[in-house]
């Protein structure tokens, strides 16, 4: 693939997720790269409620000070999204909600053993003090952590994230039985890239 390719199939995924966030009904806040433009974002995403640049720390201090912003507006919840997921549902994401009325922490894994969501009801920083986070055990560890700050941690669904080509060829292999409801944008692109019809 090309990199304008990927940079269509990310924006492919984003419009999905965006759109599966939309019928959970949750106010979405977008916190982008310090050095992206939003402005395009802003035009694809009218529905957002915020748009806010990461800092400059490493990821999990990043993650935590996007939670930490959040949070600070006054929400009861916050769920923590990445942005490789099109095949994220809207049922994940309204279990991960229900979890936090009797969770502390909530952990939606992937299926290489990371996380893709990390929910909270209050900023919990030792959850982000890992070492590694590109290692295949993150999402235990992530347990691990908020387990001994003595926070109780729920582990949500599980989806694939897409990092690599073989994610990508799950993807593809999944959308062949799914409806051609789901995942419309990211049909859209694979269908140009590969040259043949995703359903």
């Amino acid at each position: 693939m090309t990199g304008e390719e990927c940079c269509l199939l990310q924006w492919a995924f984003i419009l999905d997720m965006y759109r599966v966030l939309l019928d959970v009904g949750a106010d979405i806040v977008v916190c982008y790269a310090p050095e992206g433009d939003p402005s395009e974002l802003m035009r694809l995403m009218p529905e957002v409620s915020e748009f806010f640049p990461q800092s400059d720390r490493d990821l999990g201090g990043r993650m935590y000070d996007a939670i930490r912003h959040a949070l600070a507006k006054g929400y009861r919840h916050c769920l923590l999204i990445g942005s490789d997921l099109p095949l994220l549902r809207a049922a994940a994401v309204s279990e991960a909600f229900s979890l936090l009325e009797s969770s502390d922490v909530v952990l939606c894994p992937t299926e290489d053993g990371g996380y893709y969501l990390v929910g909270m009801n209050e900023p919990i920083e030792e959850v982000f003090l890992l070492d590694e986070f590109s290692v295949p055990d993150v999402f235990e560890k992530t347990a691990a952590a908020a387990t001994a700050a003595g926070k109780l941690c729920t582990a949500g669904a599980s989806t694939l994230d897409i990092d690599n080509p073989a994610d990508l060829a799950k993807l593809v292999s999944r959308l062949k039985h799914e409806g051609t409801g789901v995942c419309t944008e990211t049909r859209k692109v694979l269908v140009r890239i590969f040259d043949r019809i995703i359903a």
